[in-house]
C-alpha cells in the first residue's frame, strides 16, 4: 500500500474511529486502526466488538491499493506530532509502515489485516433521517441522565423509541429521567436501548458538523447504526426491559411556578459548596413570588439563598428537598430564560420543562429529609422513591 495524504485529513479521522479502538482488552488486535485503500478512498476502522466506527475520504492519485493494522495509541501520537502538510505512508510485504512528513521519518510493524475482527453490517430494519442539530438536541437532553449501575444494564443507555407521532429519546438513573421528543413521520414501531458509549461517542463526532447535515439511523433488534458520506458508527443495543417510564411522569400537577434559570444556577452553585458535605442535599421553599434556597453541613456550617419566581398555579407554601447535583444538570442543559417547575406535594416527582417548549420533560425524585438538628444527629437521607420502582 503506498499513498500521500494530507496531515489533517488524517489526524481528523484517526480522532474519530480511535474511539471504537479498546483500549483493555484481552485480544491485543482490537488496540489497532485498520487501513484499507481501495478505489481511491482510504477507510480507517475501529472496533471493540460493541461498537465500530468507519470513517472515509479520498486519497490523491497514483496510490497504491492495501489494507494494514497499526497499533491506535502509536499512529495517533505519530501523526498528531508531524509538521502540517503532505504525509507520504506506504506498508511493504511485510506490513512494516513507513511515514514520511518534512524532515521526518518513522518506521514502525504493522500487522496484517486477515485476523482483524469483520466489521458489523447494518441488519436490515427501521431506517429514518435525522438532522445532525436534532439529534445532537435529542441527545444533549437525556444523556446525562444515563445510569452507569452496572448491575441495571438496561439504564446504562438511552431508550430510543417511535410513539405517538414521535421519536423519544429516555434516559433515567432511578432517581431522575430525561424525556426528549422530537416530531416523526415514520409509522413503523421501533424500541431499543442504545448504549451510553455508542451514544456518547456518535455525539463527539457531530458535534461539529453542519447541523443541517442528514444521518440515515438504522434501528433492529440487535443493532443501531448511525450514517452518513464519510461515516458510519454500528453498535449493538443493550437486551432487556426498559421501565415503563410514563408511570413515573406526572399526568396532572396542581402547583407550578415560572422560575428564572440563571438566578437558580447560580444559587444551586452556590449552595452545592455546603450540601457536598450533606449528601447534597439542598431544600428549597416555594411561595407565591419567592424561591428560598438551603443547605446545611454539620462540618461545613449553612447556606440560604432566595430568588424572585412567579406562580403560575396553586397556593400555599411548598417545602421540598432534591440533591443539587440533579438540579445542576437539567437547569444547566435548558438554555431558556426561564423554567417551569410543576408539583404535586413534598413526597412527589417534580416536574422541570421550558416554559416555551415542552419536548423535554425532566422528573427529580424528592429525598425526605429530617430536620436540619434531626439530620445533624441521625444524618438520615433517603430517596422517597424511584423511577424504576
Amino acid at each position: 500500500m503506498k499513498f500521500s495524504v494530507q496531515n489533517d485529513a488524517l489526524q481528523k479521522g484517526i480522532s474519530i474511529v480511535e474511539k471504537a479502538v479498546s483500549g483493555r482488552t484481552s485480544l491485543p488486535i482490537l488496540e489497532n486502526i485498520f487501513l484499507e485503500l481501495r478505489e481511491g478512498q482510504l477507510k480507517l476502522r475501529g472496533n471493540d466488538l460493541e461498537i465500530g466506527i468507519e470513517n472515509s475520504f479520498p486519497i490523491e492519485s497514483d496510490s497504491v491499493e492495501g489494507s494494514v493494522l497499526v497499533k491506535a495509541k502509536t499512529f495517533s501520537n505519530i501523526i498528531s506530532k508531524l509538521p502540517q502538510g503532505k504525509l507520504d505512508l506506504s506498508v511493504d510485504e511485510n506490513n512494516k509502515v513507513v511515514i514520511k512528513g518534512t524532515n521526518v521519518d518513522f518506521d514502525i510493524h504493522g500487522t496484517a489485516t486477515k485476523e482483524y475482527p469483520v466489521f458489523p453490517t447494518i441488519d436490515s430494519g427501521s431506517k429514518f433521517q435525522l438532522k445532525v442539530g436534532e439529534l445532537c438536541d435529542l441527545i444533549k437532553h437525556t444523556i446525562f441522565s444515563v445510569s452507569f449501575d452496572e448491575t441495571k444494564q438496561f439504564l446504562n443507555g438511552i431508550l430510543i423509541e417511535n410513539k405517538d407521532g414521535h421519536i423519544n429519546f429516555v434516559a433515567t438513573d432511578g432517581y431522575r429521567l430525561a424525556l426528549k421528543k422530537q416530531p416523526f413521520s415514520l409509522s413503523e414501531p421501533f424500541s431499543v436501548i442504545a448504549p451510553f458509549k455508542a451514544i456518547n461517542e456518535l455525539n463527539k463526532i457531530i458535534q461539529s458538523l453542519d447541523p443541517e447535515r442528514e444521518v440515515e439511523v438504522t434501528v433492529s433488534k440487535t443493532q443501531i447504526a448511525f450514517k452518513m458520506k464519510d461515516f458510519l458508527l454500528v453498535s449493538r443495543v443493550i437486551q432487556g426491559q426498559f421501565p415503563d417510564y410514563g408511570q413515573v411522569i406526572p399526568s396532572e400537577t396542581n402547583i407550578v411556578f415560572s422560575v428564572p434559570r440563571k438566578p437558580l444556577l447560580d444559587a444551586c452553585e452556590r449552595a452545592s459548596i455546603i450540601a457536598s458535605a450533606s449528601n447534597n442535599v439542598v431544600r428549597l421553599r416555594f411561595e407565591n413570588e419567592a424561591l428560598t434556597l438551603e443547605a446545611n453541613a454539620k462540618e461545613l456550617g449553612d447556606f440560604k439563598e432566595s430568588c424572585d419566581i412567579s406562580r403560575i398555579m396553586g397556593e400555599g407554601t411548598l417545602e421540598i428537598a432534591f440533591n443539587v447535583r440533579l438540579l445542576l444538570d437539567v437547569i444547566k442543559t435548558l438554555t431558556t430564560d426561564d423554567i417551569k417547575m410543576s408539583f404535586n406535594n413534598e413526597l412527589s416527582p417534580g416536574k422541570v420543562q421550558s416554559i416555551s417548549d415542552e419536548s423535554f420533560t425532566y422528573i427529580i425524585m424528592p429525598i425526605r429529609t429530617n430536620t436540619y438538628q434531626q439530620a445533624e444527629k441521625k444524618e438520615e437521607v433517603q430517596s422517597t422513591a424511584s423511577v424504576n420502582g
